[in-house]
C-alpha cells in the first residue's frame, strides 16, 4: 500500500481549513491547525512533505511560521497562501522562508491541486537525500557570479564579498549578460529588475527555465507584490533585496545562495525545488521565446555546453 504524502494546512479561518481538507484528503494525509505554534510542534513530530500557510493570522504570521519551519524541516516544501497584497510579507517569505510558491486567494481548485501535487512529488523525492551544508570558505572550487546592473557600486560590493574565492563578471546590458551565460557556467545571477526603461522580468524567468540550477538575487528599490509573486512562481527567485544596497545583508544572502547552489548540484533531487510555472502573459511569452532563440544561436557559435560545478 502506497503511503500518502503528508500535508499540513495552517489558517485561522476554519472554513478555509475545512474546504482545503476536503479538496486534499483523498490524495494526502492532511494535518490542519489554526495555531502556528501547534503547526511547529506537528512539524517536529511528523515528516511533513508540504506546508501550506496563510499569511495574516493572529497567533503567528505565515512568513514567520515558514521561516521557523525551514529551520526545523528544511526539506518540507513551503507554500504561502494569502488574500492580501502584502509586499513585506512576500519579501520575508522569499528571503527567510524560501517558499516554493506564492498563491493568492481566492485560489482555483485545479491550480492549487496541481501546485500541491508538484510540491509533494518534489518532497518525496528529496526524502532521505543527504545534503552537506557548506560555507563559502569550505567550497572547494570556483564559481561564477554574474552581476547585471548599471550601477558599478553593486559590482564592487559583490566583488569585495566574494574576494578571490570566485569569479565575478559585470555586465550592463541584456545582450552582454546573455553572451556571458552562453559561454560560462554561471552559478549566481545578481540583477536589477530593470535597466533604464528595459524590464528584465521576462529574461529572469527565461533564464530559470534554461538553467534551473542557477540562483537569482534581485536588487531593486521597487516593491510590487504582484510582480514579486510572479517572480517567485515563474523564476523561483532565491533572494529579493532592497536598494540602497546594504552590504552586510548582501553578504549573508550571497553566502546562503552559494550554499544552496552547492546543495542543488550535489543532490539532484533538490533541483525539483527550482521548477517554475510558465507565464501566461503573451508579451512575456514572445520575449521569452526571442531570448531563448538568441541564447541557442550564441551557444551554437561558442559550442559551450553548461555543466554545473559540483
Amino acid at each position: 500500500m502506497q503511503i500518502k504524502p503528508k500535508v499540513l494546512l495552517v489558517d485561522d479561518e476554519e472554513r478555509i481549513l475545512r474546504s482545503l481538507g476536503l479538496l486534499l484528503r483523498m490524495q494526502y494525509q492532511v494535518f490542519a491547525t489554526s495555531d502556528g505554534h501547534e503547526a511547529l510542534e506537528i512539524i517536529k513530530r511528523e515528516k511533513i512533505h508540504v506546508l501550506i500557510s496563510d499569511q495574516r493570522m493572529p497567533v503567528m504570521m505565515g512568513s514567520e511560521l515558514l521561516r521557523r519551519a525551514r529551520d526545523i524541516a528544511p526539506d518540507t516544501v513551503r507554500i504561502l497562501l494569502t488574500g492580501y497584497a502584502d509586499a513585506d510579507a512576500a519579501l520575508e517569505a522569499v528571503n527567510e522562508g524560501e517558499i516554493f510558491r506564492y498563491i493568492t486567494k481566492p485560489w482555483g481548485p485545479k491550480e492549487l491541486r496541481d501546485t500541491i501535487a508538484q510540491a509533494a512529488e518534489i518532497a518525496v523525492k528529496m526524502e532521505g537525500a543527504s545534503v552537506a551544508v557548506t560555507t563559502v570558505a569550505e567550497i572547494p572550487c570556483r564559481l561564477t557570479c554574474l552581476v547585471l546592473d548599471r550601477d558599478e557600486s553593486t559590482f564592487r560590493a559583490v566583488q569585495e564579498i566574494l574576494g578571490s574565492h570566485h569569479d565575478v563578471v559585470w555586465r550592463q546590458s541584456i545582450q552582454g549578460a546573455l553572451q556571458t551565460l552562453s559561454s560560462k557556467a554561471v552559478a549566481i545571477l545578481v540583477t536589477e529588475l530593470s535597466l533604464g526603461d528595459e524590464d528584465l522580468s521576462a529574461m529572469i524567468k527565461t533564464l530559470k527555465q534554461e538553467h534551473p540550477e542557477m540562483l537569482t538575487i534581485i536588487l531593486t528599490c521597487f516593491k510590487d507584490t504582484s510582480r514579486l509573486a510572479d517572480l517567485i512562481n515563474q523564476a523561483q527567485v532565491f533572494r529579493y533585496l532592497p536598494k540602497p544596497l546594504r552590504k552586510g545583508l548582501l553578504g549573508k544572502s550571497i553566502e546562503s545562495t552559494i550554499t544552496r547552489y552547492r546543495a542543488i548540484t550535489a543532490a539532484p533531487a533538490l533541483l525539483g525545488t527550482q521548477v517554475v510555472e510558465k507565464t501566461s502573459d503573451t508579451r512575456e511569452q514572445d520575449a521569452s521565446a526571442k531570448i531563448a532563440e538568441y541564447m541557442a544561436r550564441l551557444r551554437g557559435k561558442t559550442g559551450f555546453t553548461r555543466s554545473p560545478a559540483v
